[in-house]
């Protein structure tokens, strides 16, 4: 009744402040709060049975002729340990102790005369009662008003006296440690007393040091928090030494009040906060030994008191940075104070089989239920004006508690901590959707139940709860795509469809993965298992459609390259992360589309002659190889050979593409874009690829030797294509100046890169990776290409010394030119006729004699209506000339005589 009551008020005063989202939040608070009060509650009960001595574990007064006690296995521990099945009576009472099995207790003992009366359960306050009025109050009063006095003192001191200050803080500084060392002294005799003085004397401590930094300016920040984690090192090592609570609390007591003491209103809070950190240092150090739960609350009302008091009257907008940083440190030691007890709660059980302490007597459920609430509540204060950003707390405070909840798994002392981290990560994670999200939610929420069918299906082996779950997964899709009809593109990076979209990809990947767990359990049923790798299409189709809208609408037109190649591997890194943290291969597929994207997007970069650093690309680029180098490494081992052979192949290729982009982009400024010079640049990647990869010392570095021959033939057969293509294209389109460098014939730049260039593809075609005789079309290509170079050397020759125009109309009408090609073609021809007769091959003779059949048509259709000029008239005697010399010196191979060489 009282947990539906704070839920019903939570609710109210959550719908009053914030409307619908408001409801939910508050309703989860109240439960929050309760939750808390009832854990409390059964931790001191449990607490209570220990220290009385396990009044309600004792066995029972026996009557003359009883049988005698039981032994410790069954007695003491039979509420702590369940029995076997088959040893529980039929009377038995079986119960749940939150873990997956159930607790069974035996029936009731007959009925015997009634023990001692049961103690009656102290009140909350009886600690803070206890350490008030027990022991020697007068002393404790006495310190504290000394200590008050000592504070005023100081502040009377420094506006009415001119002591010099230094001799003031000195002489107080003088005080507190006498007063510690007349404590130590009497640690033996009056050890209560002693540790009253010891406390005091921290606390003055305190008082001096925080006052000579914060107010006098005698301490730099440096030496000040020094000294301070010195004193707080102190009074935790005093007070373990001693086993003195009071000591510790003390010290930590006056170290708290000392700041609001001696304020003077001015608004330091960095000081304050750092300070006070130190202060709960210390306490963390004290949790390390003892489990002093009065000392842990301490320091935690303390400091966020003081926290929410400046956050409400003093904070501003621009302290945001330094103040979430304060948050998140004090949370993160409040953390560790809470779970550090947990280290003597495994302690080895007495000699006589008696546990230590409760299993869970250590927890403190104010810090582990106040905590999460007080921080979100302050965060909530700090980023309340940011949009989504009180949704990304939650989401992030949850998924801390996640973590701390995987942490807590394996740790049997944790258990109770363990459910806890749990239902807090569970509210905090279900708090993102009204903080984040509208109308839109639709999709992510059905996703989300979708997840949870499935598993839950699964785990009952039932499957109409997995069917209506993978229909809701498919159906959350449309309701995204009304709701895109509805509200068009994004605003805004953080939004419903980025939520959204990634819920329901995580949704997606969970219910594949549930799927993949059943496999050979016998929950799955016929072929259900397909449904794996299409939830993951789903997911991957969640992430690149959201990924496609956010940038169609968010991104300038020049970054939309870099952020798809950034988006694309952010999802592939995922995949490959995801697979194989959880052993999950199918989750790599989809990855195998990586590769090929990089190259696309490399050629749209080719295309455009962009520079590839240029907008987002220095950073997008290294980020995607990075993650192909991952896919490589993680992934591909899992792919078939087709795939695998694809994936580092159009990898090399790209990463070729962009070098040569990058080489372009580098001397495109050298010249002008007829030079040399622009397209030298696209050369110097490829080619050194191309002359490395067929080394044996290539074969041994990684990733070539996982699979040589996609680098060795594939990546290599491209790379010479691309490098041919290149040859063809440059001679074309570059007169070969390469000013200030004069153009000399094959000594010049462009001609020594081309020579370079077709160097590198003979190279490879007569690597040891290649057959003896290579393909007939890589024969043509490289001979094409050669015969294109040496007209164009001829061509740029006339240009540089003839005055005649880089272009095809002045070549066609300038007789010059003419003449020359007609004599080099010829020559060529004569060239290859005698090598082919050399070598007794005829294929090359025939090449030749087809090139000189060209000539003899080039002379009677083009050259024969000029022959009245000197340049014909050379052109036909020329041509005639070698004629006969090629008749002469090279003469048909017969094909005897072929085969034979063959």
């Amino acid at each position: 009744m009282v947990l539906l009551i704070a839920i019903v008020l939570g609710a109210i005063v959550g719908a009053v402040s914030s409307g619908e989202g408001g409801a939910l939040a508050g309703a989860l608070f109240g439960w929050l709060i309760v939750r808390s009060s009832r854990q409390q509650k059964e931790i001191e009960s449990l607490r209570q049975r220990v220290e009385t001595g396990g009044a309600a574990l004792a066995p029972p007064v026996r009557a003359a002729g009883e049988p005698g006690p039981a032994s410790p296995a069954t007695t003491s521990s039979l509420p702590l340990a369940p029995l076997p099945v088959a040893t529980v009576p039929a009377s038995a009472e079986v119960t749940y102790d939150g873990s997956d099995s159930p607790a069974t207790q035996l029936p009731a003992p007959p009925a015997t005369p009634p023990g001692p009366p049961r103690p009656r359960r102290p009140s909350v306050l009886a600690p803070v009662k206890a350490w008030f009025f027990g022991g020697n109050t007068i002393v404790k009063a006495g310190v504290g008003i000394l200590f008050v006095g000592l504070a005023f003192l100081a502040k009377y001191a420094t506006e009415n006296m001119q002591v010099p200050v230094e001799f003031r803080l000195a002489a107080i500084g003088a005080a507190a440690v006498a007063l510690l060392a007349f404590g130590w002294r009497l640690r033996l005799r009056r050890p209560d007393y002693a540790q009253v003085l010891q406390g005091g004397a921290i606390a003055v401590m305190y008082l001096t040091l925080f006052a000579a930094f914060r107010y006098f300016d005698v301490l730099s920040a440096t030496p000040a928090f020094a000294l301070m984690v010195a004193v707080a090192g102190l009074a935790a090592a005093l007070a373990v030494l001693q086993d003195a609570r009071a000591l510790a609390f003390i010290g930590a007591l006056g170290g708290f009040a000392t700041p609001l003491i001696v304020s003077t209103g001015s608004d330091n809070y960095v000081a304050l906060f750092a300070y006070y950190f130190v202060l709960d240092a210390g306490i963390a150090a004290v949790a390390w030994w003892k489990t002093w739960r009065p000392l842990n609350l301490l320091g935690f009302v303390a400091t966020f008191l003081v926290a929410t008091a400046w956050g409400v009257l003093k904070y501003r907008p621009e302290d945001f940075a330094i103040s979430e940083a304060f948050l998140i440190a004090f949370f993160l030691l409040f953390v560790l104070i809470l779970v550090l007890p947990a280290r003597r709660a495994a302690a080895a059980p007495a000699p006589d089989g008696t546990p230590l302490a409760a299993p869970h007597a250590w927890v403190n459920s104010s810090l582990l239920f106040g905590l999460p609430t007080v921080v979100f509540a302050l965060q909530y204060g700090l980023v309340q004006g940011t949009p989504f950003a009180t949704a990304f707390s939650a989401c992030v405070l949850g998924g801390f508690y996640v973590a701390l909840a995987f942490w807590m798994r394996k740790r049997p002392e944790l258990g109770l901590t363990f459910d806890a981290s749990l239902a807090i990560a569970t509210i905090f994670l279900t708090l993102v959707i009204p903080f984040a999200l509208d109308e839109r939610s639709t999709a992510g929420a059905w996703t989300l139940e979708g997840a949870g069918l499935v598993w839950i299906g699964l785990r009952q082996r039932r499957l109409l709860p997995r069917a209506f779950g993978y229909l809701l997964l498919f159906v959350a899709g449309a309701a995204m795509l009304f709701a895109y009809e509805r509200y068009g593109d994004p605003t805004q990076l953080f939004n419903a469809y980025f939520f959204n979209s990634l819920m329901a990809a995580a949704a997606s990947l969970a219910a594949a993965f549930f799927v993949r767990r059943a496999r050979g359990t016998g929950a799955l049923r016929g072929e259900e298992g397909i449904v794996e790798p299409i939830l993951i299409g789903l997911a991957t189709v969640w992430l690149a459609s959201a990924a496609a809208v956010h940038i169609e609408a968010l991104v300038a037109e020049p970054f939309v390259l870099a952020a798809l190649v950034a988006s694309v591997s952010a999802i592939a890194a995922l995949y490959v992360g995801l697979a194989a943290r959880l052993r999950w291969p199918t989750l790599t597929y989809p990855v195998v589309a990586h590769a090929p994207i990089l190259l696309v997007a490399a050629v749209a970069d080719a295309g455009l002659l962009a520079n590839p650093a240029q907008f987002g690309g220095w950073w997008a680029w290294p980020l995607a190889f990075a993650v192909h180098a991952a896919v490589l490494r993680l992934a591909v081992g899992h792919w078939p050979a087709l795939f695998a052979h694809a994936a580092h192949a159009v990898g090399a290729v790209a990463f070729a593409l962009l070098g040569a982009l990058l080489g372009r982009t580098a001397t495109a400024g050298w010249g002008d874009a007829e030079s040399a010079w622009p397209w030298l640049g696209w050369l110097v990647v490829p080619a050194a690829l191309l002359l490395f990869l067929p080394r044996p010392s290539a074969a041994r570095l990684w990733p070539i030797r996982d699979l040589p021959a996609a680098y060795r033939l594939t990546t290599a057969s491209v790379l010479a294509f691309g490098l041919g293509l290149w040859t063809l294209v440059a001679n074309i389109a570059s007169d070969g100046s390469a000013a200030p460098l004069p153009h000399v014939p094959f000594l010049n730049p462009l001609d020594i890169g081309i020579g370079i260039a077709l160097a590198a593809i003979f190279l490879w075609l007569r690597s040891a990776g290649l057959t003896e005789r290579p393909a007939a079309w890589r024969v043509v290509l490289a001979a094409g290409a050669g015969f294109v170079w040496l007209n164009a050397v001829l061509v740029r020759a006339f240009h540089h010394y003839g005055g005649v125009p880089y272009r095809v109309d002045a070549w066609l009408g300038s007789l010059a030119v003419q003449t020359g090609i007609t004599l080099l073609w010829t020559a060529m021809a004569l060239a290859t006729m005698w090598f082919g007769a050399r070598r007794a091959s005829r294929a090359p003779w025939v090449a030749g004699a087809a090139l000189l059949g060209a000539v003899v048509l080039k002379l009677l259709i083009v050259d024969l209506s000029g022959s009245g000029s000197v340049t014909r008239i050379v052109s036909f005697i020329g041509v005639g000339v070698l004629m006969l010399v090629i008749g002469y010196v090279a003469p048909l191979p017969a094909k005897e005589m072929r085969h034979a060489a063959a």
